[in-house]
């Protein structure tokens, strides 16, 4: 008789548990439309090819955040028009974020999970928020080519003024300068005086100025100079666009 009462109590702290757990999960839809990165347009779906795919997943170490500690829940197609729309019962007070994958390598930078978990756990913009209706607009990141154009803007002709590049994505530091001699890029400067000149070199990059739409210097388009001028030398962040799909050419003015 013993071992059936401890049975029998066993068995309902276990379905005490599980309705415990079940009272803690919310109805949420998550839905939107995925956008071309630096646009409010859609992005291209090739129909040919497999759809767009949104993925749900679960923080499961709640508290510290660690490198596996997220796993996929759910997930659904994007349309041939990138709408998407999907509900879930969430746990309540969980964290939970979304991730876009399987998009047109022709046409785009396709992440992996693991890349939209570090974007959640970096910055957030991501973030599903159980028992709501969370209308996202995930930006994704199209390929853009952009050739640099440096435009001294001092409005003296005569000036004497000396730009030289120290970093950025634009530069010698960059992995995706599209030249064969990369010295060239470091003999193009310093640049004196009055100039309006093309780079000899063109830039393979992501497109927009944010990057995923988020707005903070950290995920700009910019490059860093020094700037010499009337005998005063000064640091320089210059914040560019690069429009998607095609080869541009982006005017740098110090």
């Amino acid at each position: 008789m013993k071992k059936i009462a401890l049975f029998v109590i066993f068995i309902a702290i276990a379905l005490s548990y599980s309705c415990k757990k079940e009272v803690g999960k919310v109805s949420t839809t998550i839905s939107g439309t995925l956008l071309t990165n630096g646009t409010n347009s859609p992005i291209k779906v090739n129909k040919e090819l497999k759809r767009p795919i949104v993925s749900i997943c679960h923080v499961v170490d709640q508290l510290g955040y660690t490198t596996d500690s997220y796993e996929e829940i759910a997930s659904v197609e994007a349309n041939l028009d990138g709408s998407f729309s999907i509900t879930l019962d969430l746990i309540k007070g969980d964290d939970y974020f979304w991730g876009v994958t399987n998009l047109d390598t022709t046409y785009y930078l396709s992440g992996s999970l693991y890349h939209y978990w570090t974007g959640f756990y970096n910055y957030y913009y991501n973030r599903v928020s159980p028992g709501q209706s969370n209308s996202i607009k995930p930006y994704c990141l199209a390929k853009s080519w952009i050739r640099p154009r440096f435009i001294n803007s001092n409005p003296d002709p005569n000036n004497q003024d000396v730009f030289d590049l120290v970093g950025g994505d634009t530069g010698p530091l960059s992995t995706d300068i599209l030249l064969d001699d990369i010295y060239s890029i470091n003999k193009f400067f310093p640049l004196h005086g009055k100039i309006d000149t093309l780079a000899p070199w063109i830039h393979k990059t992501w497109s927009g100025t944010y990057k995923y739409g988020i707005k903070r210097t950290s995920m700009v388009h910019k490059v860093y100079g020094k700037l010499t001028r009337n005998g005063q030398t000064k640091d320089m962040e210059i914040i560019y666009n690069a429009p998607p799909f095609d080869t541009t050419v982006v005017e740098i003015r110090y």
